[in-house]
């Protein structure tokens, strides 16, 4: 990896500096990009001469794009596409996440918040979604800090796995495959302090670490590294996927949220001196994550392929129980130090929206903290095979029920979200369920 500057490279200067930033900086081109319901970054890269004459006149994208499906057809029925003549919104930039990239050379690259033509924000928009649950959070005196950790395989060009075998931690076969883990991480570093990276259970995959930071800093870290490494990974003549489950009888993909909430730079989830060393804060926040596991599993499952992943035995919790390091817990308290002390949640496969989740867990967790929401009894052992305990969700169409039928949902997460989300997922849902797989019609043509 190259060692010339300490990457990554973020701007933290006043926004009426930015673009003399990018000037000493050498920057062309700078991509200003959004995020829409699928997780999948949207956007433009302007020449710099035309990003700076934009920054007075605005950035107008077509705001039928976040009406998109996974496929990117139109989903009708939002607030973004028929409704309003398919018209226009404009991206902001959001001057703290200016940052320079790595694999595309001279250019940078800016998050922006979405707006109306009269200035109003875009309130379904999901980096909006997080702001106004990171801003109750700070209203209650609180500074969430989050990191995402990501599991992804390596593949070919025609996404075939390149590898064979479950050799997990394995130095060895890491060293099979350096030169693309070297190319990967080398761009991603644009977005995100990696800590850290082995290879996984299944063949040819990976699991990267990312260190905590504020929590709207670290959504978009997160997003923005596993863009890159799909965009890093064609320019190797490979692919990577976060899908959930891609292949079956092999472990899935996850991506475990790591959360904990501080005040006055001190960890208010450490309690050195109280029960599993947590503290009343951190079991109310516990208590309000488990009440609210069933209606917003739609969120952290997104996609049909997401349930495929809940299978036992393969480190993808089923459970809705929480324990102290035990990984087949869906929520899991981590608390060797007390700086350190944090709660991780575990269900999400590599899928996840980063933003929602992050924005969802939050606002989960401050319910339980606000209502003082006991946990319940920690679990121990293996709860793949408890059978007392009680499962998650596993069902795409119930838990997109669940998620409409939720008032607190629509309050804590806004009713502008929660209705486009469920038109775009119940469109990708109707779709997925009426169409005839090739195993379907293998399995039952010949006899029936």
């Amino acid at each position: 990896m190259t060692t010339e500057k300490q990457w990554p490279v973020r701007f933290t200067g006043d926004p009426a500096n930015a673009v003399r930033w990018l000037k000493e900086h050498g920057v062309e081109r700078v991509r200003l990009e959004w995020v829409d319901f699928n997780g999948i970054a949207r956007g433009k890269a302007f020449m710099l001469a035309q990003f700076e004459r934009g920054l007075e006149s605005g950035f107008a994208f077509c705001a039928t794009a976040l009406a998109f499906d996974i496929q990117a057809n139109v989903v009708p029925g939002t607030d973004f596409a028929e409704t309003i003549g398919y018209g226009d919104f404009a991206a902001v930039p959001d001057f703290s996440t200016l940052r320079l990239l790595k694999h595309e050379s001279a250019a940078a690259l800016v998050m922006g918040d979405l707006v109306w033509p009269d200035h109003r924000p875009v309130e379904a928009e999901p980096r909006y979604v997080l702001k106004k649950v990171t801003e109750e959070a700070r209203a209650l005196g609180y500074e969430p800090m989050a990191a995402a950790e990501f599991e992804f395989y390596l593949l070919d060009k025609e996404h075939r796995l390149v590898d064979s075998g479950t050799q997990a931690y394995s130095s060895q076969k890491r060293a099979q495959w350096l030169a693309e883990e070297y190319a990967l991480l080398d761009a991603a570093q644009a977005h995100a302090d990696i800590e850290a990276g082995h290879y996984e259970y299944g063949p040819g995959q990976y699991e990267i670490n990312i260190r905590y930071r504020g929590i709207r800093g670290a959504a978009d870290d997160s997003h923005l590294f596993r863009a890159t490494m799909k965009e890093a990974a064609v320019a190797i003549d490979r692919r990577v996927t976060f899908m959930a489950k891609p292949f079956d009888k092999k472990t899935g993909n996850s991506c475990h949220v790591h959360l904990s909430l501080a005040r006055e730079g001190q960890n208010v989830f450490a309690d050195r001196g109280a029960p599993m060393l947590i503290s009343e804060t951190c079991r109310h926040f516990i208590g309000g994550v488990r009440k609210h596991m069933r209606e917003l599993t739609a969120i952290y499952f997104p996609n049909a392929n997401s349930y495929r992943r809940l299978v036992p035995g393969l480190f993808a919790p089923i459970s809705l129980a929480w324990a102290v390091d035990n990984r087949t817990a869906s929520v899991r308290v981590i608390n060797e130090t007390a700086p350190g002390t944090r709660v991780e949640l575990r269900v999400c496969g590599g899928d996840a929206h980063v933003h929602l989740v992050f924005a969802a867990y939050l606002a989960a967790g401050l319910d339980g903290i606000r209502n003082r929401i006991e946990p319940g009894p920690v679990a121990s052992g293996d709860l793949d095979v408890d059978g007392e305990i009680e499962r998650l969700p596993d069902d795409w169409g119930r838990a997109l029920e669940a998620l409409e039928g939720s008032a607190w949902a629509k309050a804590a997460l806004g009713e502008a979200f929660i209705k486009n989300y469920l038109v775009i997922k119940r469109y990708e849902y109707d779709n997925w369920r009426r169409t005839v797989t090739d195993q379907e019609r293998d399995t039952y043509i010949e006899w029936l």
